[in-house]
């Protein structure tokens, strides 16, 4: 057992999560894939893995390592037209210096900075750019991945700029930099930027002052085992980062894999509710994954869904380029979360609001049933709908006020109209334009896909940014995070969730290590600040 106050689940409970665990093994369909990679494949029908249950829980056998850093006063301004090998240039009006650079995608520049100390440093991009994302890399040696050239550093973010017309700043904290010289890589992940200068000055990572969350849920009649969740969360958040998996709809595959290769469970199962929404492909009549849910609950395990919501019109898909819906034709005027179905077709019949009202409401009513289904199980959900909606890419984006609208109406109509008791909603917008407020969110969640071993630190202390009081969770990563990454920059995520399909297994439900290599994954499911399914509370 980890070290903590913190309590078991029986070995018969283990047993029964096992048996349930490889009850739905027998086909692995990847489902739905980020919009940054989307894949075709449809892979064969396999036999689930096969393993025993343990006897018990065998202790932990790794420990957290220190780290010292030693702040110092630091600044020093590069001009990259003189540090760089890149070819200068000069047309444009705005720059410093002699000129600037100038990299198209997958073009890099790299240069070297002499640091007086082992700290977190902050840079600082003076560029122009056109729809571009700047990928900052520490480290690492050239390679090519198949497709370009690159280095295999530590990526501590990506700066995204659109149209920008005038060389302007763009900043990446808590960038750990080793006392001598390191090499920092910039890479044009997609469109063209022409950059002036970098600063480089002392800086900071994630501070103990982040700790600190309400637990109460936002639901006032959230139910005892939802109060009690959450009272859990805020003991452990600063100090243990709970584990967590995403599933291929219908099954337990991955979770199965990670089983087999750590000999422990994710304390989270989390699922797509993609496969309860009647006009998706993934829709599945007889509820195989809510009963695979309330199977994992049951035996002590916590469980989540996101929602990867299908268009609710004839063109149904998820991504904006792939459907006419938008958010943008939403009457934000009306308030309409607490009205009787039949009001509201009513007031669509008279014209008093828009088909796409109507139709969202319906499809939220649709799904309320499903977590209805749910609650009447006694499994509390952690509900992440909505997911990256600042970032673009899906119909629910690009109206920040029409996202806003969508999110404070379904929690409106879930808490209230359906009275669910048993939602503690995670938001992950990704932007602090489209933070609904702190009475609309229990947990803010954000989406990690960094592939090169970075703690996201970056990106936890940007939620500061939404002015939250809640705990941070990594909502989905496509890398495990490394314990060691994670303690050195002091970033204690309240949970991971490790991205499903062929982000970790292939088609035979075998991990591929393509992102996640086995030798971490075993160390961060064995580590003492991590949790597993046998070292939480079985609440009820």
């Amino acid at each position: 057992m980890k070290s903590g106050k913190l309590f078991p689940i029986t070995a018969a409970a283990l047993a029964v999560s096992i048996a349930a665990l490889f009850s739905a093994c027998s086909k692995i369909d990847y489902g739905m894939a980020p919009i940054t990679e989307i894949t075709e494949e449809t892979p064969a029908e396999t036999d689930p893995p096969e393993t025993s249950p343990p006897e018990t829980t065998s202790p932990d056998k790794y420990e957290v390592k220190e780290f010292t850093i030693t702040p110092q006063e630091y600044s020093e301004t590069l001009q990259l037209e003189q540090v760089c090998d890149n070819t200068p240039h000069n047309y444009l009006m705005g720059y410093e210096g002699s000129g600037y650079i100038q990299i198209d995608r997958r073009e890099y520049a790299t240069f070297t900075v002499h640091v007086p100390s082992t700290q977190y440093y902050k840079l600082t991009l003076q560029m122009c750019a056109f729809d571009t994302g700047v990928n900052v890399i520490v480290g690492g040696a050239l390679y090519n991945n198949g497709e370009y050239d690159t280095y295999d550093g530590v990526s501590k973010g990506v700066i995204y700029a659109k149209d920008v017309t005038a060389f302007s700043p763009f900043t990446v904290n808590g960038i750990y930099l080793k006392k001598g010289d390191n090499r920092i890589t910039l890479q044009s992940e997609f469109g063209m930027a022409y950059m002036d200068k970098v600063i480089i000055e002392n800086g900071q990572s994630v501070s103990d002052s982040y700790y600190v969350m309400s637990n109460a849920p936002i639901n006032s009649d959230a139910s005892l085992k939802t109060v009690k969740i959450m009272n859990f969360f805020s003991e452990i958040y600063g100090k243990k980062t709970i584990t967590g998996q995403r599933v291929t709809p219908g099954t337990n595959a991955e979770i199965a894999a990670v089983y087999k290769e750590t000999g422990r469970l994710p304390a989270i199962r989390v699922g797509d509710l993609v496969c309860a929404q009647a006009d998706s492909p993934y829709y599945d009549e007889n509820n195989t994954d809510l009963d695979l849910a309330v199977e994992w609950s049951e035996s002590g395990g916590l469980v989540g869904y996101g929602w990867t919501w299908y268009s609710p019109d004839g063109s149904s898909h998820y991504l904006s380029s792939m459907t006419d819906f938008s958010i943008g034709g939403v009457d934000t005027g009306k308030d309409i979360s607490l009205a009787s179905a039949e009001t509201i077709e009513q007031l669509y019949g008279s014209g008093e609001i828009p088909r796409e009202n109507y139709l969202l409401i319906r499809d939220i009513d649709r799904m309320a049933e499903k977590l209805e289904y749910l609650k009447d199980k006694g499994v509390t959900v952690l509900f992440s709908p909505l997911s990256d909606g600042g970032k673009g890419g899906y119909w629910w984006s690009g109206s920040a006020e029409g996202y806003l609208w969508l999110w404070r109406t379904m929690v409106n109509r879930i808490n209230q109209y359906h009275n669910l008791n048993n939602i503690i909603w995670v938001w992950n917008g990704g932007s602090a334009e489209f933070y609904p407020g702190d009475e609309y969110v229990d947990i803010v969640g954000e989406n990690v896909y960094n592939t090169t071993g970075d703690s996201g630190n970056g990106r936890f202390m940007g939620t500061a940014f939404y002015d939250s009081s809640r705990a941070v969770a990594l909502n989905e990563c496509v890398m495990v995070p490394s314990a060691e990454a994670l303690e050195q920059d002091n970033a204690h995520w309240l949970w991971f969730a490790l991205g499903s399909g062929d982000r970790l297994i292939d088609e035979n439900g075998q991990l591929t290590e393509k992102y996640s290599a086995n030798v971490i994954l075993e160390q961060v499911y064995n580590h003492k600040n991590f949790l597993t399914l046998d070292e939480i509370p079985k609440f009820e």
